[in-house]
């Protein structure tokens, strides 16, 4: 009775495995979603190819058009080139019919016309340039060479074609800005040192520069050399200190009327030659340097000085702290 107890002790102990109907319902469930979560992953991890189809080889028609279109703003960019360059052979505003000169006062407008050699009905790109600035904006470049090199007056030149059917040319003559003796004759110079013109009088707003040593001839059109700047620099300097100095005092004696002739030196030094309403004359020495001014103000002060006029002419020097004037002998 013993031996059959244990053995039913045992049988209770041991745990039999589910029937095989339960079973494969698990496994096949657990078979299920492994399968699902395999599907799942693979289709996160696959990436899509888009392959070249047929449409995407071979030109659409719609590319087609777009190349017909830009053949056409082609076409249509060359056909209105060739319109404008019609427009201007055939249009009548392009024939020059006459020019028209400003800025000028000295040179004559007669003799500027007869230099320009104008051919009425001739179109008006033909003379352009040279260079492509000129082409561009329509300016005639070589008649403009031509003008400043006919005419030594003319500081600068400009001449264009202005609408409709003219030439249009602007001109800026030099100014004298010194008088220098050229034997019988005066030669007019602008600040840069060119010889604008000869007179046979000298103009009463400048002073004549005497003692102007130069082995060439002064012409129209010649241009200074290094030396003659030098003392054309110094005379012009004391001729602008004079013009200061009468608007400084202007109630006072005008320097500029009153200095006759500029004698400049190499060494810097000039002598300026004052003549009075009674006849007497003074020879001035200046220094062209910083004390340039302040003798120039005090020759402004001696001129009213009637006790210094009453002693008639001399000699009068200020390139001294001390300031001597030596009276010419009766």
């Amino acid at each position: 009775m013993a031996g059959i107890r244990r053995k039913s002790k045992k049988r209770e102990n041991i745990s039999y495995p589910p029937s095989g109907s339960n079973a494969d319902r698990r496994q096949t469930k657990v078979a299920g979603k492994v399968k699902k979560s395999v599907k799942s992953s693979q289709a996160k991890r696959t990436v899509t190819v888009d392959y070249p189809s047929e449409q995407k080889r071979y030109p659409t028609d719609a590319a087609t058009k777009t190349g017909l279109s830009l053949f056409a703003k082609l076409f249509a960019f060359f056909a209105i080139a060739l319109a404008l360059v019609t427009l201007i052979v055939l249009l009548p505003a392009f024939r020059l019919e006459y020019v028209e000169i400003t800025g000028n006062v000295d040179v004559a407008t007669e003799d500027l016309l007869s230099a320009v050699d104008f051919k009425p009905e001739r179109h008006a790109f033909l003379d352009l340039g040279p260079g492509l600035f000129n082409y561009l904006t329509l300016r005639y470049g070589s008649l403009e060479t031509k003008l400043l090199q006919t005419f030594p007056e003319l500081a600068s030149v400009k001449a264009c074609f202005s609408w409709p059917s003219k030439i249009l040319i602007q001109v800026t003559e030099r100014v004298e800005t010194a008088c220098i003796r050229n034997g019988l004759q005066y030669a007019l110079v602008d600040s840069t040192g060119k010889v604008i013109r000869l007179v046979d009088s000298p103009p009463e707003y400048l002073p004549v520069i005497e003692e102007f040593k130069s082995l060439e001839p002064m012409t129209p059109g010649r241009q200074l050399n290094e030396d003659e700047m030098k003392l054309l620099e110094i005379s012009t300097e004391i001729t602008a200190q004079l013009i200061l100095s009468d608007k400084a005092f202007p109630e006072s004696k005008s320097l500029i009327d009153l200095t006759k002739s500029i004698s400049p030196q190499v060494n810097g030094f000039a002598t300026l030659i004052l003549q009075f309403d009674n006849e007497a004359i003074w020879r001035v020495k200046v220094s062209d340097g910083r004390s340039l001014s302040e003798a120039i103000r005090k020759l402004h002060e001696m001129t009213e000085s009637k006790k210094l006029l009453d002693q008639g002419s001399g000699q009068l020097d200020l390139t001294t702290d001390m300031i001597v004037f030596r009276r010419d002998n009766p």
